[in-house]
């Protein structure tokens, strides 16, 4: 009895834990539900600008959105998928506890039944009557009122156990339908994904091949950059509390010496570049480091995380602030690891590569500012960057 009280309290325990991840998995779905609402919005705006072409920039610049809209959804589907198989992997083992509790009951219940249907109805009184005293025969019937509650407790825990048993199966059920609805909803999600990004390619595609719409790209990316250092303006207005900050002078020391955020191949270097097809001059305040899509994007030095949002022409963009003056941006990145006001180190992860607002795919757009001046990073990084 004692040994099928602690199966029950280690099984409690359990569905106690289980009933914890549900409430995790309730507020995930209504994360998945603000991210698919942001989805739609995206959608909507895409399906406006697709009767519009001379905006097939911002239709562009859209797309990235609703495409990394679309990948966040998809890793809180996993992060769902993944509770739901927790959830299922503890029910199973609650059900496996309970059934071999009531397999232990039902045995000793049978075994008992067995021995009372073989003795004589009459035993009872034989067994009383048999005693040598008064006293004998108190103890005795006091040990057959024992084995009677006994048996009867032995019946109950039996009809309880069938019935958890019943509960616990149908809820293990419940939890194999909905890792079904979220696995058909990711599959739903992937395919939806896949045509956004074919979307995505045709609308790059004519903006590399007419000099209309490359020529609006151009001017996008010039008001991406005085975006950039507006916010590096409003940054410098509002401060930062310098405990948070390196010390001053610290970055200023590194110069030459400063990690690369990214391997990979530089496929555009700082300063200003002529299309050779179209003649057009643009400025480029950073480098453009080729890799492949998902590289780790490291902090080149300590600081603190300034902006962590979108910038059209340079999608979802990072800024650090490292005292002194002196910051530090990656754009077109795709999955974000900081959140703004946070503290990194340096070598930390930041961010993933993405092609988000890139017109040369997979890239991590590089600058190193000091107040207004975009600085050349070559002069700052230390080893090559790998091709």
């Amino acid at each position: 009895m004692r040994r099928f009280l602690l199966i029950l309290c280690a099984a409690a325990t359990l569905l106690a834990t289980v009933s914890s991840a549900q409430d995790d998995a309730a507020e995930r779905q209504k994360e998945l539900e603000r991210i698919r609402k942001e989805i739609e919005s995206h959608r909507t705006q895409t399906k406006k600008l697709s009767s519009q072409e001379q905006q097939t920039v911002k239709k562009l610049q859209n797309l990235d959105k609703e495409i990394d809209a679309q990948k966040r959804y998809l890793k809180k589907l996993n992060e769902q998928e993944s509770t739901i198989d927790q959830q299922i992997g503890g029910l199973r083992i609650a059900i496996a506890n309970r059934e071999s509790a009531l397999t232990r009951q039902e045995t000793a219940l049978g075994k008992r039944l067995r021995e009372l249907y073989k003795q004589d109805p009459r035993y009872k009184w034989e067994f009383l009557m048999g005693a040598n005293s008064m006293s004998q025969i108190v103890d005795r019937y006091a040990f057959m009122k024992l084995i009677a509650e006994q048996d009867a407790q032995l019946i109950g825990d039996v009809r309880e156990s069938k019935r958890s048993l019943e509960t616990e199966s149908s809820r293990l059920g419940e939890s194999l339908e909905q890792i079904s609805a979220v696995r058909s909803d990711k599959e739903r999600e992937t395919t939806e994904l896949a045509n956004a990004k074919k979307q995505r390619q045709v609308a790059l595609t004519q903006i590399r091949s007419e000099k209309s719409k490359h020529t609006t790209a151009i001017k996008e990316l010039e008001v991406a950059q005085a975006r950039v250092q507006s916010i590096l303006d409003d940054i410098a207005r509002r401060g930062v509390n310098d405990k948070d900050l390196p010390p001053s002078g610290e970055f200023a020391s590194l110069k030459g010496r400063l990690l690369w955020p990214v391997n990979g191949k530089v496929i555009r270097g700082f300063g200003k570049h002529t299309h050779p097809k179209y003649g057009t001059v643009t400025m480029n305040n950073g480098l453009d480091i080729q890799a492949p899509a998902g590289a780790p994007i490291v902090a080149v030095a300590g600081g603190v995380v300034e902006f962590v949002d979108w910038i059209d022409a340079f999608g979802k963009c990072v800024i650090l602030n490292h005292g002194g003056g002196y910051y530090t941006l990656y754009a077109h990145v795709a999955a974000t690891m900081v959140t703004q006001g946070q503290k990194v180190g340096r070598g930390q992860a930041i961010a993933e590569v993405g092609d988000t607002g890139s017109l040369e795919g997979y890239v991590c757009h590089f600058e190193v500012r000091q107040a207004r001046k975009a600085l050349n990073p070559m002069d700052w990084l230390g080893k090559k960057a790998s091709s």
